[in-house]
């Protein structure tokens, strides 16, 4: 019998990486009834996550492929579920953050997708095990002995899969959003700005968010940070290869082209956000067609206080990179 989930409502901020899309979270966590996962959300447009699964499964379909990928995809929901720590593996803590059993939940929606499963054996399994095993492994064909292990056989429909892809969004956050009383849950990075149509279909009732920000000072930030391209901004060709990284992440996707999807994205700027801030709270509103009270309105954001981070280019010690940005980007920055 399928489970029975309630849908819920979502709302995605995303960015394209040191934009300031958290500065819009705030804001919608400060009207009642919205609540915000802590820390990024990103199953849907990972590597391993329900993005590439759906690939193997059903648009790229081949015999052994959609095995690798659903156990690929469980390795990733393990690293999702497990908590982290300093000499521990990497890990998201969702079973404590969404207070389920996340694994449980992962496997169940799998089995849901899986046809049968059978033991069986391919030259696959091999690739990445221990020069030794794949001796062993060699032994035992010679003698005629079994070297099958448990495997996945699943090629469900389109519509399936993302029938029972939404039902396990909705599953994730039930219990979080029953907890703690929220209407509409706000989710960071959740759907993939170069990807929307692709990612975002995922979650039955949500609307997107997409904040971008001057190109000059996102730049400024990354050389601050070291992050991103690590210690490549240092290199003295780094504003020519951040100008090319800056375009190649805002070309829309041919399937975002061939949609409309102005009904449920809203793009801002994160210079409005701090110096047009009642504007782009009435945008917000409108958009998102909120019908609840403001009612802690300053509680989690300042435009005051986030005023320091605009502009930062200016106070940049090599102004002709400054220059070099704005000149090849200037349909990207900001209108003072």
């Amino acid at each position: 019998m399928d489970k029975i989930v309630k849908k819920h409502n979502y709302v995605c901020v995303s960015g394209y990486g040191w934009t300031g899309s958290g500065a819009c979270i705030d804001i919608l966590r400060e009207f009642k009834g919205f609540g915000a996962l802590q820390g990024e959300f990103r199953i849907a447009k990972d590597p391993y996550g329900i993005r590439d699964l759906e690939e193997s499964l059903v648009h790229n379909w081949d015999f052994i492929r959609h095995d690798v990928a659903i156990r690929d995809f469980l390795s990733f929901c393990e690293v999702l579920s497990r908590k982290t720590g300093l000499f521990s593996k990497a890990g998201k803590n969702f079973s404590n953050k969404l207070h389920i059993d996340f694994m449980l939940e992962s496997e169940a929606y799998i089995d849901r997708l899986t046809d049968m499963n059978y033991l069986g054996d391919t030259s696959v399994h091999r690739y990445y095990i221990p020069a030794y095993k794949n001796f062993l492994m060699k032994l035992r064909n010679k003698f005629g002995k079994n070297n099958a292990k448990f495997m996945y056989f699943s090629r469900p429909s389109k519509e399936c899969f993302l029938k029972e892809t939404r039902s396990y969004i909705d599953s994730l956050f039930s219990n979080y959003i029953g907890l703690e009383k929220i209407n509409t849950l706000i989710l960071d990075q959740a759907v993939s700005p170069t990807n929307i149509a692709g990612t975002s279909k995922y979650f039955e009732n949500i609307k997107i968010i997409i904040i971008d920000r001057d190109p000059r000072d996102i730049y400024a930030n990354m050389i601050k940070r070291n992050k991103l391209f690590g210690s490549d901004p240092l290199n003295i060709d780094s504003a020519s290869k951040y100008i090319q990284w800056h375009n190649r992440l805002r070309t829309i996707s041919e399937r975002d082209k061939n949609i409309d999807i102005d009904k449920y994205v809203l793009r801002l700027s994160f210079e409005d956000l701090v110096l047009k801030y009642d504007t782009s709270v009435e945008k917000i509103i409108k958009f998102l067609d909120i019908d609840t009270q403001h009612n802690n309105k300053g509680m989690y954001f300042s435009p005051k206080y986030s005023s320091k981070n605009v502009g930062l280019w200016r106070n940049y010690n090599d102004q002709s990179v400054m220059d070099k940005i704005g000149e090849e980007l200037i349909n990207y920055c900001y209108d003072y």
